[in-house]
Parts: C-alpha cells; structure tokens; sequence
C-alpha cells in the first residue's frame, strides 16, 4: 500500500464518530479516576463543645453632658 492509501485509511478511523466519542469517553474516565485517586478530604476540624469563646462585645458608654455629671454625682 501506498502512503496515499494509508492516510486515507488513517483518516477515515480518525473521522469516524464512535472513535471520537470513544475518545471523549476515555478522557472523562482518566480525568475522574486521576481526582478520585488524588483527592484529600479536608481535616476534621473538632467542635466545642462548650458553645463559642466569642465573649459578648463590650458596651460603649455615652458620653454624658455635663449638667448630667453633677446630678450622677450627687446620688
């Protein structure tokens, strides 16, 4: 055979529609069993149980007048 005949042949393969889904196929499958063999789960992280350690925010006074200051102070 010639190379002309040949690539016609190659050609005729490559251009066939179930050797491209196959293709496709295969790529899917290779790229999901590549995550699935590399993937880590994230660590456990532990709960607390005695609730959260966010302590309450603290109040802002206001600040108060000064009319308001002697009649506190007086009490």
């Amino acid at each position: 055979m010639a190379i002309k005949e040949y690539l016609s042949v190659i050609l005729g393969v490559l251009k066939d529609f179930r050797v491209i889904g196959t293709v496709i196929v295969m790529i899917l499958v290779i790229q999901f069993a590549k995550f699935v063999t590399t993937y880590k789960k994230k660590p456990h992280k532990p709960k607390n149980k005695k609730g959260s350690n966010a302590a309450p925010a603290p109040k802002k006074e206001e600040p108060k007048a000064e009319g308001e200051e002697a009649s506190a102070e007086e009490k």
